[in-house]
């Protein structure tokens, strides 16, 4: 409809896909779109920023209050920064498909004729399937994990493969720990809470013996909270007895019994 109005200002806004070559050197940091600029088709802007922040002050945290080791802060660009490629790869992949089905207007699109028909039909049938690719992004928002990282324990072979329109829960180390509903209505993420540090799960009503575990963290000065959920469902969908997990709920290590030298897998998700 026809709006009076006084143009104040008009601005070029260019679309970017781009990635910074560093994250940070020495007491420097950079986060959000300093490092990673997306197109909005997605939705990956704010979203991988929230995460760069959530991982960076953790660590600095770590760092302030003394137990940090050399490798918590120089893993920060190790891990955050796969994660913007992989979203400004996401992004432009959305926007691809957003313009693609947006290519087939036409002017006589709104036409009541047969060609005007078939128009509709072919934008339809097209944009069925390119516009879920700037709708459906859960794999890229929730299904990324964290490879090569100095903070997590390696497991043989390379893991699940990286999807930007599905996710697959997976507990295998660096990704972050799937949700899951606990028998009394609440969420795995709720029990666990935020601000505990570390979690050790302690899953299926196992009996292992976390005690070395406790000590090393303890001589670190790290916190580590051990949470026993009796529930089935989590034993089920997680796959492990035990779950070692950082403060920002990714998966450090997983198995049915604690590894050989506990000490050193508190070393090594420390940092150390």
């Amino acid at each position: 409809m026809p709006v009076k109005y006084d143009m104040l200002y008009v601005g070029q806004w260019k679309m970017n896909l781009l990635l910074a070559d560093r994250y940070g050197e020495g007491r420097v940091f950079l986060a959000g779109d300093a490092v990673h600029l997306v197109i909005p088709t997605g939705g990956l802007g704010m979203n991988t920023g929230v995460g760069d922040a959530i991982v960076l002050s953790w660590k600095l945290a770590a760092t302030f209050a003394g137990w940090a080791g050399p490798n918590l802060l120089d893993s920060y660009e190790v891990e955050r920064r796969q994660v913007g490629e992989r979203n400004v790869t996401a992004s432009g992949f959305a926007t691809q498909g957003r313009r693609r089905w947006r290519s087939l207007y036409r002017p006589e699109f709104r036409e009541r004729t047969p060609a005007g028909a078939a128009l509709r039909e072919e934008l339809a049938r097209v944009a069925d399937v390119e516009q879920h690719k700037a709708t459906e992004m859960i794999g890229a928002e929730l299904g990324y994990r964290y490879v090569g990282s100095p903070l997590i324990a390696a497991e043989p072979g390379e893991g699940p493969g990286h999807e930007f329109m599905r996710y697959v829960p997976t507990t295998w180390p660096g990704a972050r720990l799937p949700h899951v509903w606990l028998d009394d209505g609440s969420a795995m993420q709720d029990r666990i809470g935020y601000g505990h540090g570390y979690t050790l799960l302690r899953l299926g009503r196992t009996k292992a013996d976390t005690t070395a575990l406790r000590e090393g963290f303890a001589t670190i000065g790290a916190p580590l909270q051990v949470l026993d959920i009796a529930d089935e469902r989590p034993r089920d969908v997680y796959g492990y007895d035990l779950l070692l997990l950082r403060p920002d709920m990714h998966v450090v290590w997983r198995g049915n019994e604690l590894p050989h030298e506990p000490t050193k897998l508190a070393a090594l998700a420390t940092g150390h």
